[in-house]
């Protein structure tokens, strides 16, 4: 504590009274409070053995911020500040995944064929069952494991069949490929035209949920509504509790896209009550890429099946014989599921990841806002690890993809940059093993940018390929 006091002090007597001063003193006194207030969880756990045990005590966890960054495969001149597009998965997980390849490949055959502890139907029920206990699902059997939630999401809607005109609700602030699925629905499977229902953020919880009420009474049509439990950009938890009971009421099922919730924010899917809902593990739950899965409620599961059809599979139901094997393909990823839930034990449990994540993106957040000049989008309460900021007025007019690949193109570091309600938002996640110093560095990267003239001039030397252009105005990738 002494030595962070006499930073502090230090610092505050100190003569620079310039822009990287700022950011410095800021720096120092965030990651005090950030190293202060972080408190582990104690919580207990059961083992996939059924044996119960406690985290590891204070002393024994490992420590947030950069000294994690040996546990992850990040390049060491990279500043990860985007973990929500795409994850970034913990070498113990990718060991597990690896593993289990070479377990698979010592037996291909026992693996696909056979039933025992050792095959492909055993091992991934063992999955299912901690992830319904961590989603809070009290039967294994309502869950699926599913490549991704776009995976997820396009299984439910193809899959529904609906009354002719029947159509399909959602928000403005909806993942483009749920949009694009349903846009494909109303195409191919004689849908209604899909309605979007636009909110503005920020917007109070209630006023969400009248909106779509409001929607809903002047659309008798609708037969399915999907929402985001995080939307993507801007990043704000939506009310998905209280909008299933609205949709409910008037007869409409829900599909709740929770791409961004596993591992982000804690899941009850039950108590969520929703018809459907899927989620990625790649992102906030540290899984390898193509892992996610999909919960559907009892009594929906008859009118749902996988985008490919195999019935080859074993499983106590039909939905889980299905889905259990869509044919001779990688598996592991899945299966390394149950390692990430693992590591986040060896972190000391989800009190302890998710809380260090908020503060982060809290006061990170606010540095980058004092550092611009700007404001954060939305209070703290309506975001996760996620957190948006306003830019300077004069990023307008390169408000765009561009930006952020011409940032990581000088500065090793890439955050989404969209247009939202006549401003210009960037959305910057925080990790554990992310620390306030990686938000001084971005804030200071981005400045220089704008304090030069390729924002006015207009240009794009990036050198990067704008491959995930759709996917910057709130969508899984961003």
């Amino acid at each position: 504590l002494g030595s962070s006091f006499h930073a502090v002090k230090q610092t505050l007597l100190g003569n620079q009274m310039v822009f990287v001063g700022s950011l410095h003193r800021v720096l120092v006194v965030i990651r005090f409070l950030v190293a202060a207030t972080t408190v582990p969880s104690h919580d207990h756990h059961t083992s996939i053995g059924g044996s119960e045990h406690t985290h590891p005590q204070p002393q024994q966890l490992l420590k947030m911020g950069h000294d994690l960054l040996p546990h992850f495969a990040l390049s060491s001149n990279y500043t990860n500040l985007n973990h929500g597009s795409f994850g970034a998965t913990p070498r113990m997980v990718l060991e597990a995944q690896r593993d289990w390849q070479l377990h698979v490949e010592s037996n291909p055959d026992h693996w696909f064929r056979a039933r025992d502890a050792k095959s492909l139907v055993s091992a991934v029920a063992t999955v299912r069952s901690r992830l319904a206990r961590y989603i809070g699902a009290s039967n294994p059997d309502d869950l699926v494991l599913v490549d991704g939630a776009s995976g997820g999401v396009n299984a439910v809607l193809r899959s529904l069949r609906l009354p002719a005109a029947a159509s399909l609700l959602l928000l403005n602030t909806a993942y483009p490929m749920v949009k694009n699925t349903a846009q494909y629905v109303h195409d191919y499977n004689g849908w209604g035209k899909p309605l979007e229902v636009n909110i503005t953020i920020p917007s109070s919880p209630s006023d969400i949920v009248q909106a779509v009420e409001s929607a809903l009474d002047s659309n008798p049509s609708v037969a399915v509504a999907s929402f985001s439990h995080i939307t993507s950009l801007p990043a704000v938890i939506l009310p998905v509790q209280e909008l299933t009971r609205a949709c409910h009421k008037r007869g409409v099922m829900v599909l709740v896209d929770g791409a961004h919730a596993l591992g982000q924010i804690q899941i009850r899917v039950e108590e969520i009550g929703a018809d459907f809902y899927v989620a990625d593990g790649h992102k906030w739950l540290y899984s390898p890429k193509g892992s996610a899965l999909l919960w559907v409620a009892p009594g929906r599961q008859a009118l749902i099946h996988p985008n490919v059809i195999n019935y080859e599979g074993q499983g106590p139901t039909p939905f889980q014989l299905q889905f259990s094997y869509t044919g001779t393909k990688d598996y592991t990823a899945l299966l390394a599921m149950s390692a990430a839930l693992d590591f986040r034990e060896q972190l000391g449990g989800d009190a302890r990841i998710m809380t260090y994540m908020h503060r982060l993106a809290s006061y990170g957040g606010d540095l980058l806002a004092k550092a611009w000049g700007t404001k954060k989008l939305v209070a703290d309460d309506q975001i996760a690890a996620m957190v948006n900021v306003w830019l300077p007025s004069k990023a307008m007019a390169c408000c765009s993809l561009d930006l952020s690949n011409h940032i990581l193109l000088l500065n090793q570091t890439w955050v989404p940059v969209s247009p939202w309600d006549g401003g210009c938002l960037v959305r910057v996640s925080a990790q554990v093993y992310n620390e306030i110093s990686d938000f001084a560095r971005f804030a200071e990267a981005l400045s220089k940018v704008l304090a030069g003239d390729w924002c006015s001039d207009g240009r794009n030397s990036s050198g990067y390929s704008s491959i995930s252009s759709s996917t910057d105005n709130g969508t899984h990738a961003s």
